[in-house]
């Protein structure tokens, strides 16, 4: 299902993230520190934080996840370094992740908090979720095996073959 036009965007977002089997975030690092991962580091510089979707849909389908009533059951991330100059993308920069912050983001980790107890998940998991830094999500995501885009390959063909065999 779609984001409906007109609808409240954040019960729709929600709902997405719930009723997944398989989540599969898309991870981006571009140059000047933009994409995904690049504008999640940083959060905790000089005491930055706001609500972050990304890190947010993170914490919210490794929860999930870990819950046996749920429908999440893998988490499938999807890598994406720069633009390449010919076309594709160039390598991820890892070496990169290593400015993610060993703090929480408070804004995030309440708002996936209150979105977790509205679910009805428990007291634990909310608690848990309040502690969570920003590099301890990042690195849980990255734990799972993902696909990593390239000049070369078809990236949305490799995806779905993978997702479809989770």
């Amino acid at each position: 299902d779609c984001l409906l036009d007109g609808q409240s965007w954040l019960a729709g977002f929600i709902q997405g993230v719930v009723s997944s089997m398989v989540f599969v975030p898309l991870l981006s690092w571009r140059e000047d520190d933009l994409g995904s991962l690049g504008e999640l580091s940083r959060i905790g510089v000089n005491g930055f934080d706001r609500v972050d979707n990304v890190l947010l849909e993170m914490i919210l389908a490794m929860v999930l996840r870990d819950d046996p009533r749920a429908a999440v059951h893998a988490i499938l991330p999807v890598i994406v370094g720069p633009a390449a100059k010919g076309g594709g993308f160039e390598t991820f920069p890892f070496y990169k992740l290593a400015r993610m912050s060993d703090a929480p983001s408070k804004a995030t980790n309440a708002r996936a908090a209150a979105i977790l107890g509205q679910l009805g998940l428990g007291e634990d998991n909310v608690q848990a979720v309040l502690r969570l830094s920003v590099k301890q999500v990042v690195d849980s995501v990255l734990r799972n095996q993902g696909v990593q885009a390239s000049a070369s390959d078809d990236v949305c063909t490799e995806v779905g073959t993978r997702v479809l065999k989770t």
